[in-house]
């Protein structure tokens, strides 16, 4: 008993938090030195003042912490307090009922002073909010500038290719060269803006997810793919599919961007896909749909398995594979959008595996 109380004595006065002890009904009978300098008071005026006099009575959540305390005995969470001077600072706080050595029920109590804490809390909000805006801004500036350069690229477009058919041939050949170039510059521009406006479209035109036969939009992709999958004499497969909770048309973007890469990207062999997609446990919890999009192709090397998924950037030339390269950051994004995350396991040679994962309660992120 001697050796229990002196391990108490010694966790009282050395903690670093303050820790007091009451009576259930909030009578104060010992402070430690922690405890005195948060509050600025002696134990002796601690004491004295009691509860009441150290917590902010004002505060709305005191009422919640008193009952909760009177009903299981314990309590944690966060509450105002008051130092002697009057300035208010917020506390995590922990209480617990014991009983001492004459077997008088009493009340301890530990608060840890996290105005610091708050604070970092507080800037990081801001600083989260103002980039939030920022990427609204930069989202709405991509796709005003995107939409209102369509027009006059298509006039220059159109121009340049009336220019092509009529004097190609007619001109030496360093002028039809010169057409050529500026004709393919045209067209390349023409393609990357469009590119840009539908990645930049994933948030200004989404629409709210609702619950979706994935199995079926994943059946229009491969119609709306028919001819592709059949000059590639392609191969594509999948298991049953789940319902999901997702903008169906976005959904669609994802099947169709990952397939057609699967097609895209073939090795020797004519193109075989398989897709399915089964139930994940996230902390001992079935919380997600893991979709698979599985290939044959030429593989990707793991040191650009992040690379793949950024905004143009791509591993090969345009002239061994057409496109932008913003197939799978338009994937990455409508993913996150719905509380996902979509990833790669590939080795060059060997094909490749894109996951991506959906909540199956999206009112849970």
């Amino acid at each position: 008993m001697l050796e229990s109380e002196e391990k108490y004595r010694t966790f009282f006065e050395s903690s670093i938090d303050a820790v007091l002890l009451t009576s259930p009904d909030g009578t104060i009978y010992a402070a430690n030195p922690e405890a005195c300098r948060i509050f600025g008071m002696t134990e002796k005026e601690i004491i004295k003042v009691g509860r009441d006099g150290i917590v902010d009575t004002s505060d709305p959540r005191l009422q919640f912490v008193l009952e909760e305390r009177a009903r299981t005995g314990k309590f944690k969470g966060e509450l105002n307090y008051r130092r002697k001077d009057g300035t208010i600072f917020p506390g995590e706080m922990s209480s617990a009922l014991f009983h001492d050595k004459n077997g008088t029920v009493k009340i301890a109590v530990i608060i840890r002073d996290i105005t610091e804490r708050k604070k970092a809390e507080e800037t990081l909000k801001s600083k989260l909010e103002e980039l939030q805006r920022s990427n609204d801004e930069l989202e709405q500036f991509a796709y005003v500038s995107s939409h209102d350069l369509q027009e006059p690229l298509r006039m220059i477009s159109s121009y340049l290719q009336l220019l092509q058919r009529r004097y190609q041939g007619n001109l030496d050949e360093k002028a039809d060269k010169y057409i050529y170039f500026a004709v393919d510059g045209a067209s390349r521009m023409q393609v990357l803006i469009s590119d840009l406006l539908e990645f930049s479209r994933v948030t200004t035109r989404a629409r709210e997810p609702e619950p979706t036969d994935s199995e079926l939009i994943l059946n229009q992709v491969l119609s709306s793919l028919y001819l592709y999958i059949k000059q590639n004499r392609a191969t594509v497969t999948c298991d049953p599919l789940p319902e999901v909770t997702v903008d169906n048309t976005q959904l669609a973007q994802v099947f169709q961007n990952l397939i057609a890469n699967g097609i895209k990207f073939h090795g020797e062999e004519a193109p075989k896909i398989h897709i399915s997609a089964k139930k994940i446990s996230v902390e001992n919890k079935v919380s997600e749909w893991l979709f698979s999009v599985q290939d044959n192709g030429i593989g990707i090397d793991p040191k650009y398995s992040e690379k793949i998924f950024e905004v143009f950037k791509r591993l090969h030339k345009k002239e061994e594979y057409q496109g932008t390269g913003i197939g799978l950051a338009i994937c990455k994004k409508i993913i996150e959008r719905h509380g996902g995350h979509i990833w790669v396991e590939s080795e060059l040679g060997k094909g490749a595996t894109f996951y991506f994962t959906l909540p199956i309660n999206p009112k849970e992120v």
